[in-house]
């Protein structure tokens, strides 16, 4: 018996493992519940919820207003991506690897750039730890520089002056600055700026036609989410 039971086991086993697995359909219902409910808190001004499943857009919707007394938020409305552009340029990135344009091996010193590192790293330093935030540095080096309104090319150059917290390509410190080489390797191979790239690759392939990558194009109309911060218990 306790043979012919381990054998039924086994084959149910390899039944349920050999099966694929299906994820439960999403639950619009449950989803649009919680977005009210966070919604409903004094800390909130807007809102859109995009939602991709199984490779179709299935749920698209804004929430609240623009800025106080603003517009409603819409599924036109743009909002900051801050560093959700690093996912854009790495997309970018990898294609161009693919296609021969680049090589992601490639040192940073085979293509034209401001980058510079300290004892010469960017001779090490591949496009991959670039993107993958291994170069050395210590986490968000320079950026209350960047964020006074300096040059991100000229602060490159300044990067070199540092020292390093570890080997290029053995620890991870994330980059704002740095990472941004990659837009001069992205022109030095294309001709191209990261605008017109991304337009051109990922934008209008996708029919993106609010999206922008520059603060100009953010606020080409009124429709814009603005700021918000939660300070003293008002939302300013």
């Amino acid at each position: 018996m306790r043979a012919a039971m381990k054998m039924m086991i086994s084959a149910v086993s390899a039944v349920l493992l050999g099966a694929p697995a299906v994820a439960d359909p999403i639950d619009y219902g449950y989803l649009e519940a919680r977005i009210q409910q966070l919604m409903s808190r004094e800390d909130m001004m807007g809102l859109a919820v995009t939602v991709v499943e199984n490779g179709q857009v299935r749920f698209m919707r804004g929430y609240g207003f623009t800025e106080a007394d603003g517009a409603p938020v819409t599924t036109s409305t743009r909002f900051r991506w801050a560093s959700v552009s690093k996912g854009l340029a790495a997309t970018l990135a990898a294609e161009l690897d693919h296609d021969g344009t680049l090589s992601l091996d490639d040192t940073v010193s085979a293509y034209r750039t401001t980058l510079r590192l300290p004892g010469f790293g960017e001779q090490t330093a591949t496009l991959r730890d670039v993107l993958s935030h291994r170069l050395g540095l210590v986490s968000n080096a320079y950026d209350n520089i960047l964020e006074a309104g300096r040059e991100p090319s000229a602060i490159r150059d300044m990067l070199g002056d540092l020292d390093l917290i570890c080997p290029v390509g053995q620890c991870h410190g994330y980059q704002n600055v740095a990472f941004d080489t990659i837009e001069e390797v992205f022109f030095d191979t294309t001709g191209m700026d990261f605008e017109t790239l991304a337009r051109l690759r990922i934008f209008d392939p996708l029919g993106m036609t609010n999206a922008s990558t520059t603060y100009e194009g953010f606020v080409s109309s009124d429709d814009y989410a603005r700021p918000h911060s939660w300070r003293g218990g008002n939302l300013v």
